[in-house]
């Protein structure tokens, strides 16, 4: 299925029910964007029992970028009563800042001491550009590639996205950059895969960004989540599993593999390099406190929820 070109702007402030401003909080791989034709939404996919789009006070929704895995800045586990927690802010705030520089935004001013929620007024809002999507996620996000500018298509336009449109879009500028890590699901096209897979290669050779720091293959010593938060420079989707797995109760690592067997189920299949399919705790390996991946994450590719 071709993706649906759907021009608009991207945002930083909403507004409450009474009309006042109220800051966002964007992310290295997410940010609202408010579509000229909210109802070209009504023509992207939606999972089986995923969630319809919600527009904002201002008609805007929060994007999730396709292909792409930024630190994470406020993750909240499923479980009751768990906290929001984080990856290392000076990476995660640095893939942050830099989705926003993409758009000509910055600086941003966010409200302190957490520093996530943006404190308005902001110097830059409402930047023109655009989205290519073809389905929303479990949640009601548009799954995207964004676009700065002028859009890459007419209104409503269906795209045969190509390696060179690819290459324009945020989403490979931010893996190009190091700034964020490639994240594949069988959705996604394989030849924008190898590019985009190509462009992190490139920017771990160059030691860019997070591959400065990045522990997926050496291992990261976890023995709570505290540690996460000081150190884990890994795999989103590693650290977003090993924050649940610790917000359980579960102290140290030892159990690790055996909760994700446990827990995975289909929502955790994932395609090795070979071509075999098999689970998370596959791909995951523990050793001496040692939390690791057995590939590097454009190694991968996930299957999708059906």
């Amino acid at each position: 299925m071709p993706f649906i070109c759907i021009p608009g702007s991207f945002h930083l402030v909403g507004r409450t029910a009474s009309g006042k401003p109220a800051g966002l909080e964007p992310d290295g791989d997410s940010i609202h964007f408010r579509p000229d034709d909210p109802a070209l939404l009504d023509r992207l996919e939606r999972q089986p029992g995923g969630q319809k789009f919600r527009l904002s006070t201002i008609g805007s929704l929060n994007l999730r970028m396709e292909g792409i895995d930024a630190l994470e800045i406020h993750y909240t586990p499923s479980i009751k009563g768990a906290h929001r927690s984080h990856q290392p802010r000076k990476f995660a705030d640095a893939a942050r800042d830099a989705l926003t520089g993409l758009l000509d935004m910055n600086p941003v001013p966010y409200a302190q001491p957490a520093n996530v929620r943006v404190k308005p007024p902001v110097p830059v809002d409402g930047v023109r550009g655009a989205i290519l999507s073809r389905a929303l996620d479990v949640h009601g996000r548009p799954v995207s590639f964004l676009f700065a500018g002028k859009a890459p298509a007419r209104s409503g336009a269906e795209v045969r996205l190509g390696r060179a449109q690819l290459r324009r879009s945020l989403n490979y500028r931010m893996v190009a950059a190091g700034a964020a890590y490639p994240l594949f699901y069988d959705t996604l096209f394989k030849a924008l895969r190898d590019e985009l897979a190509d462009a992190a290669i490139k920017a771990r050779g160059r030691k860019a960004g997070i591959w400065r720091a990045d522990l997926g293959k050496s291992g990261l010593k976890a023995a709570s989540q505290a540690d996460l938060e000081a150190r884990a420079v890994i795999f989103p989707k590693l650290f977003r599993r090993l924050t649940d797995y610790f917000a359980e109760g579960n102290a140290g690592p030892g159990g690790f593999i055996a909760w994700l067997a446990a827990t995975g189920g289909e929502n955790d299949q994932v395609m090795e390099p070979s071509g075999n399919f098999t689970h998370f705790d596959n791909v995951v390996s523990v050793k001496r406190g040692k939390v690791a991946l057995r590939y590097r994450p454009e190694e991968m590719v996930f299957i999708s929820r059906k």
